[in-house]
């Protein structure tokens, strides 16, 4: 039977924290904001942009304003300042020698999700690359997670077969909704209650654990 891996990137793959923050902060100066607050910009990491800036009490108008001023930093220089986490490749490259099938499957734009996997050397590993629209048209955790089981080819009867590994709430959530078991990543930003408390199935302390969830039932 084919396994089939669904990734978040950001905090599951990469470690994204100073290209996000700094883009971040760079689109809330342009309206007078200083944001600081180091808890406040790691729980930022994950959800879509337009929630994260909703939180400083902006209308759909003006947040969209302020996504498109992170992008005009980010596309420059935040897409560059991330790094991958230790045994990420190596649990990649495993499973994919072992016959599963791969996607990712994160909010981040998609053109941005490609452009950091060929950077880090990934890109040959995913089967797909599913990432949010620039619209908004697709922006949800569920609704990309569809997406990237739809892209694979994942069939009614194969759902306990399909894994989704991410490191926020919402990871978790998209995985359930869409019937795949839930694994959620400790090393990333959301935390073990965080995970726990949206349902994960299981819990990775290093990406390299993950084989032994996937592969262990060969």
């Amino acid at each position: 039977m084919t396994k089939y891996v669904l990734f978040d990137l950001d905090g599951t793959l990469t470690d994204p924290y100073e290209g996000i923050t700094d883009c971040i902060k760079y689109a809330l100066s342009s309206v007078g904001i200083e944001e600081n607050d180091p808890q406040k910009l790691r729980s930022y990491i994950g959800p879509p942009l337009r929630a994260t800036f909703a939180l400083y009490g902006f209308d759909e108008e003006k947040c969209e304003e302020l996504v498109h001023k992170y992008r005009e930093k980010f596309l420059v220089t935040g897409i560059h300042q991330n790094f991958t986490y230790d045994g990420v490749v190596e649990m990649l490259k495993s499973l994919h020698e072992h016959g599963c099938r791969i996607s990712l499957a994160s909010c981040k734009p998609e053109r941005a999700c490609r452009i950091i996997l060929e950077e880090k050397g990934m890109i040959e590993y995913f089967d797909a690359v599913c990432g949010a629209t620039e619209d908004k048209t697709l922006d949800t955790k569920p609704a990309i997670v569809k997406l990237a089981m739809e892209r694979l080819g994942v069939s009614k009867d194969e759902l306990e077969h399909v894994y989704m590994v991410g490191d926020r709430d919402m990871d978790m959530i998209g995985a359930h909704e869409n019937g795949a078991v839930a694994v959620g990543a400790l090393f990333g930003y959301g935390g073990k209650e965080e995970l726990c408390e949206a349902g994960a199935d299981h819990l990775i302390e290093k990406p390299i654990d993950l084989l032994d969830i996937v592969l262990g039932k060969d």
